[in-house]
């Protein structure tokens, strides 16, 4: 297995824990308590923001994963641009949401709209990713061995 692959495959499993904080925050009462639900959400979000720079930095290394697939398997070298380019949405939804959660007067629903956004593409990205891998090394990202 090449580095690149798995210092993905640890990275991930952070990644996947912050996406869990995040959701377990999110789906606390906000109710009366709207402030602190967001202050709540948003130092998740912080976490998790900080995983995403990790992934991205770690994925689109010039000697990281993303470039090991495309040397792998150049034909998925189109996914490969679709997983960067999913980066750079990633980073522009994570800011909206951080923005609508610091807000001094926060809209509970739009804030967890945009988080739920947020998460929603996170996964897909994951799911993504989990493809590239398997078409490329016929490996299970996720798998421990």
């Amino acid at each position: 297995m090449s580095d690149s692959l798995e210092q993905a495959r640890r990275h991930r499993a952070g990644l996947r824990a912050a996406i869990g904080r995040v959701e377990r925050a999110l789906s606390g009462p906000a109710a009366n308590r709207a402030d602190v639900w967001a202050k709540e959400v948003l130092d998740e979000l912080h976490e998790l923001g900080d995983a995403l720079e990790q992934h991205i930095t770690i994925t689109e290394a010039p000697d990281g994963l993303l470039a090991d697939i495309v040397e792998a398997a150049p034909r998925l070298s189109r996914r490969v641009e679709q997983a960067r380019s999913d980066h750079v949405h990633l980073r522009d939804r994570l800011g909206s949401a951080s923005e609508a959660l610091a807000r001094d007067d926060v809209d509970v629903h739009d804030a967890r709209d945009r988080v739920v956004e947020l998460l929603t593409g996170l996964v897909r990205h994951r799911h993504l990713g989990a493809d590239l891998v398997y078409e490329a090394y016929n490996v299970d990202i996720e798998a421990a061995d």
